[in-house]
């Protein structure tokens, strides 16, 4: 299982694969901390977080006695520990305001119709979708799956409105979403909020995963060449568009850093600042 030191005073529960999952275990690796990753296969994951925080949903932080459920309260609780100038969340209140309505915007918006467009690729291929959502799991959550992948595949499915329909609809929804950020980008500036990486950049890299196929994801992606034929027209569009590229960059320059290395800035600008 990855992790970055086994640590049980800081313990993250995920689904692998989740691009939630990903956006709290980015945040808690940019800052150098130590944890441990408890990785669960879908479904298999409901015992440990209903004991854990009484709900069904991952990411989950144990931190210091506390639990903390959700990837953005997740980000805003870690920023406690990032110095002043490396934070996710700008001091200024009118960046800061900008940063959390884009954040939100990613996740309740991309972050839900990339999630949904990719289980409707993958869970027709069992065994691809298993290797994938697999990784780091314990061992008897990957010889059970196979035989509970019928119900899986179907309570997802009903789970997540996995369907033709809300699929061609998602999509068609990130492409206008995407058109604005590529306006946004247009200018040349080097993050999308102010002179800084943000939460708001992390969360659109996050939720945009599955639509690009990153390097440096927090598991291994499967390549373009990996992935069903139905998905890689819709990855080609994606990848070309200059939100693609800046996220695909994002994954190879920020998405590797720790504390030490992330260069400093001041959080001055607002939106539309340039390098």
């Amino acid at each position: 299982m990855d992790k970055i030191a086994a640590d049980n005073s800081r313990r993250l529960i995920t689904i692998p694969m989740s691009h939630y999952c990903e956006k709290a275990r980015w945040g808690m690796e940019r800052l150098g901390l130590p944890y441990y990753e408890e990785r669960h296969l879908q479904l298999f994951h409901y015992p440990r977080t209903f004991l854990v925080s009484s709900g069904p949903n991952v990411p989950v932080l144990m931190d210091a006695g506390k639990v903390i459920t959700d990837s953005t309260k997740i980000l805003q609780h870690l920023d406690q520990y990032a110095h002043s100038n490396n934070r996710l969340y700008p001091e200024q209140s009118a960046l800061r305001k900008q940063v959390e309505t884009w954040e939100d915007r990613f996740d309740e918006e991309l972050g839900v119709d990339s999630r949904r467009w990719v289980y409707f690729h993958m869970l027709p291929h069992p065994v691809a979708a298993l290797v994938t959502a697999g990784q780091g799991v314990p061992a008897y959550e990957k010889k059970l799956a196979p035989y509970g992948y019928g119900f899986l595949k179907w309570f997802i499915s009903k789970l997540l409105s996995v369907n033709p329909d809300d699929v061609a609809a998602g999509v068609s929804r990130s492409r206008a979403l995407i058109a604005e950020t590529d306006a946004m980008l247009t200018d040349g500036r080097r993050y999308l909020l102010g002179d800084c990486f943000t939460a708001a950049d992390l969360t659109l890299a996050c939720m945009m995963s599955p639509y690009v196929l990153p390097r440096n994801y927090g598991i291994r992606l499967p390549t373009l060449d990996e992935v069903p034929v139905s998905m890689r027209n819709d990855i080609h569009y994606f990848q070309a568009t200059l939100t693609g590229k800046y996220v695909l960059q994002l994954f190879d320059t920020e998405r590797i850093r720790r504390n030490s290395a992330i260069t400093n800035c001041v959080q001055e600008k607002g939106i539309g600042s340039r390098h």
